[in-house]
């Protein structure tokens, strides 16, 4: 008799550990992200970090009135820029900066970026533009081209090179007019020194 009762509670307290040792499982996601370079150059966006954050004044639907044009900014238009400092890598003289921008998420096949629809009350029909201002000279960034390329030759006493954007609304369609509502998207720039 007591050898049943000693078996019997054996199972009982396996059955207990086994339903604790579940009950107590739990786990999650890492998301790991980092950078390896081969020179020392640093950029800074807007004289701060690599990574920045440009905040477009609010629009009204009724100025968002035209798509991306490739020499026009469009609605409230924001002005940028992305300095690439080689002070410290040497770099020889007449060096350049390439800079080319993509993104996974949010680029579209008119160069521009579509705006996040999973954000709460996100805004229809508007989507963000980049131009580079060189001089008098605008032009559309566009997208995930990696042949609309920006140059820039490192300057010989300071070994910088600054690049000039604007970010600005636009149409995501001419045809549809924009909704109110929220704004967000980004986009990744890559440099290549040579």
């Amino acid at each position: 008799m007591s050898k049943k009762l000693g078996f019997a509670l054996s199972g009982l307290m396996l059955a207990m550990v086994a339903g604790n040792a579940s009950a107590a499982l739990d786990g999650g996601q890492l998301n790991i992200s980092g950078l390896v370079v081969d020179n020392t150059c640093e950029t800074r966006v807007d004289g701060g970090n690599k990574d920045g954050l440009v905040l477009l004044q609010t629009a009204t639907v009724s100025e968002i009135t035209a798509g991306v044009l490739n020499d026009t900014v469009g609605a409230k238009a924001k002005p940028f820029s992305i300095t690439v400092d080689c002070s410290n890598a040497n770099p020889n003289p007449g060096s350049t900066a390439k800079m080319t921008f993509g993104s996974v998420f949010f680029g579209n096949s008119k160069g521009t970026l579509n705006n996040d629809m999973s954000i709460n009350t996100p805004a229809d029909g508007v989507n963000i533009a980049l131009h580079n201002i060189d001089g008098s000279t605008i032009k559309q960034v566009q997208i995930n081209n990696p042949g609309d390329a920006y140059i820039k030759t490192m300057d010989a006493t300071s070994k910088t090179a600054t690049f000039d954007f604007k970010a600005s609304y636009v149409r995501a369609e001419t045809s549809t007019a924009p909704t109110a509502g929220y704004v967000k998207t980004n986009t990744a720039y890559t440099i290549t020194y040579q």
